[in-house]
């Protein structure tokens, strides 16, 4: 049992879908009082802490639809449920640090040849890379702070880069704000405004404020066409699946 602190982009199929099957379990043992797994390390991290488990399960569904797998099974926990977290529940518990998780998965995936949407990350610059659009989108002053982390800076080995993961991780659980989501859009527009065809532009060019959530998913679509891989590893895109396509009509 175990739900994987790293970007569930990094999560080879068989894992993304066994980590959403775990979260269900998870919350049925603690919402309801079920003694299966109750003494496990993995329940007792996310007692007094589901409307954080209930984060994790909404991220993970949107990595699910990115990469178009169905979900029919939303996460019954009432929103008072989800919000009653216990006030100390803010910092992350670990049962593995993310960089032992790393860990973990590398030698896991090597071993079975799996991999995820998004490559197990070598060293803190990878890390970086992954995340740089989804963190920006939180508020250009924190793209800023950690842009300072690698100023001269020669290496950056993953071992020695705890505290950068760490950082990363919890300012994306910050909601995204409009004016930074706009910025995002702007850079990652560049990769493809030389190459776009007439009818692309102008779907950039017409963005409002109000629509620039669907702009991001479509942006997806382009990296595709245009094999632009830096950004198809992305966890930005995570970021914006439309909410309608979690619970498809009629199910």
């Amino acid at each position: 049992m175990r739900v994987w602190d790293i970007h569930p982009g990094y999560l080879s199929r068989q894992s993304l879908l066994g980590q959403h099957a775990e979260i269900h379990a998870l919350s049925t043992v603690i919402a309801d009082g079920k003694n299966g797994y109750a003494m496990h390390p993995e329940t007792l991290r996310w007692k007094g802490r589901l409307g954080k488990l209930k984060r994790s399960h909404d991220l993970t569904i949107l990595e699910m639809v990115l990469r178009a797998f169905n979900h029919y099974s939303p996460l019954n926990l009432s929103l008072e449920t989800a919000r009653e977290d216990n006030p100390t529940s803010c910092d992350p518990i670990y049962v593995d640090h993310p960089l032992k998780q790393v860990a973990i998965l590398s030698k896991k995936y090597l071993e079975r040849e799996q991999a995820g949407r998004i490559p197990l990350p070598k060293n803190g610059y990878e890390f970086w890379a992954h995340h740089k659009y989804s963190v920006m989108a939180r508020g250009y002053n924190h793209y800023k702070e950690i842009q300072t982390y690698f100023r001269n800076r020669e290496s950056c080995p993953l071992e020695e880069s705890g505290v950068l993961v760490e950082e990363i991780i919890k300012l994306m659980e910050l909601p995204v704000t409009g004016p930074a989501l706009a910025n995002v859009a702007d850079h990652i527009w560049g990769y493809f405004k030389h190459e776009a065809s007439k009818a692309e532009k102008e779907l950039y060019l017409r963005r409002q404020p109000d629509n620039l959530p669907d702009l991001i998913p479509l942006f997806y679509e382009f990296a595709k066409k245009y094999k632009r891989a830096y950004l198809l590893h992305s966890t930005i895109f995570a970021d914006f699946t439309r909410e309608a396509n979690l619970h498809p009509p009629g199910r």
